[in-house]
């Protein structure tokens, strides 16, 4: 392995920071968001006007434009959060009580929570052993006749295989981890009836640290999250006046977020090269390392990596997941457990969800881990060190 210039060198034997030796790094890697001068400039531009929020500020209108441009969409509907965004879309495809959801047993479980919201109950189903999306076969076994949507999450960056899931029932696009992801040269913004985004801070679009938006083709469907994200008011006509026309929420989003967000979606190209760049580097070092697996890419599909995540095949370590992310933490790498608790086993599901057999969520509960992976190129001799990091702990604690 080649390493930086200026380094220290850690041998395969060298004895590892748990145990008293010299870790890869002393000041810790983790990933960051790759904000620019000029996102700081659009969000100082917008804090000197004096105008800082509305659903109408001409910085969340010009975001909500750019977006629908790159995700190849007509509409784009910017509010506060991605689980918003899950939120304002299930109902606009007629989500309700006595309805059921399907959704990917790994995931954040903001997937699956706008599911309970409307009253309906989420179908917990297994995923794809290798790219770990949702698997079309358990869709298969899920559906019944009140299956009213399915959350197609595009995990980690990796576009979920949308083309493979039931065309009668109404997909529901979770791009929150996948901005810039493609499947067959689409973007994942336009797959499905409509798709939801996260800006929130480590996201490869991130808005000033949180935010959220719907992109969609289906004018009915923006305009249902337009007047969700701002507490259902509606002008009465031949009148001044405003009212609530059903439940709605305050769902929007700052223009300084907008601003911030805008900036980022113009440098998309970049960030999603970067991080491209960077995963392919890392898995070029990693590759063949016993007992690792690497992220896998299904043909057609653009992953971009909005997270490194790696699967340890257990049987060929002496410790566990945690032991080894332990080690990789005190060798300065900010490792992380990848999604230890499945959606089967959240207390929250417990009794709310329908729950099918998750064999390979399951297996992977136990096995997954996150690498921080560099936004920038300027930051990819980083790689380096994150792989170095990950062989040296591999080697000595292997059985």
């Amino acid at each position: 392995m080649a390493l930086t210039p200026g380094r220290a060198h850690h041998p395969v034997a060298a004895r590892l920071a748990l145990d008293g030796g010299v870790p890869v790094r002393t000041r810790p890697i983790r990933t960051t968001p790759g904000l620019s001068q000029a996102d700081v400039d659009a969000a100082t531009r917008v804090l000197s006007s004096g105008q800082l929020a509305g659903p109408d500020h001409p910085e969340v209108r010009r975001f909500e434009s750019a977006l629908a441009q790159s995700s190849g969409v007509a509409h784009a509907v910017a509010l506060n959060s991605g689980t918003a965004a899950i939120h304002c879309i299930l109902q606009a495809v007629g989500v309700r009580p006595g309805d059921e959801v399907i959704v990917p047993a790994v995931t954040f479980a903001a997937a699956a929570t706008p599911v309970l919201s409307l009253g309906a109950t989420p179908v917990i189903a297994d995923v794809d052993k290798a790219t770990y999306c949702i698997d079309p076969a358990a869709v298969d076994a899920a559906t019944s006749h009140r299956t009213r949507a399915i959350v197609a999450v595009h995990l980690n960056g990796h576009p979920a295989p949308v083309d493979l899931l039931p065309a009668h029932v109404a997909i529901v696009g979770d791009a929150c981890q996948a901005h810039g992801a493609t499947l067959f040269g689409q973007p994942v913004g336009a797959l499905g009836e409509a798709a939801a985004f996260s800006f929130w801070q480590d996201k490869i679009v991130t808005a000033a640290g949180e935010g959220g938006a719907v992109a969609t083709g289906n004018p009915a469907i923006a305009d249902a999250a337009i007047l969700m994200r701002s507490h259902a008011l509606r002008p009465i006509p031949g009148t001044p006046n405003s009212h609530h026309v059903s439940l709605g929420f305050n769902y929007r989003l700052t223009g300084v977020q907008a601003a911030v967000g805008r900036s980022q979606i113009e440098r998309l190209p970049s960030l999603v090269e970067a991080r491209r760049h960077n995963a392919q580097r890392l898995a070029d070092l990693l590759s063949g390392t016993p007992g690792i697996v690497l992220p896998a890419s299904r043909e057609g599909a653009t992953h971009v990596f909005w997270k490194f995540v790696i699967a340890i095949e257990a049987d060929r370590y002496r410790v566990d997941r945690h032991g080894f992310v332990r080690a990789l933490v005190a060798e300065g790498i900010a490792a992380a457990a990848r999604y230890p608790i499945p959606l089967t086993r959240q207390p929250v599901m417990e009794e709310r969800a329908r729950t099918l057999p998750c064999p390979v969520s399951d297996a992977l509960a136990d096995r997954l881990i996150t690498l921080p992976l560099p936004a920038t190129l300027a930051d990819s001799d980083d790689v380096v060190d994150v792989a170095e990091a990950l062989t040296k702990v591999a080697t000595a604690m292997r059985r």
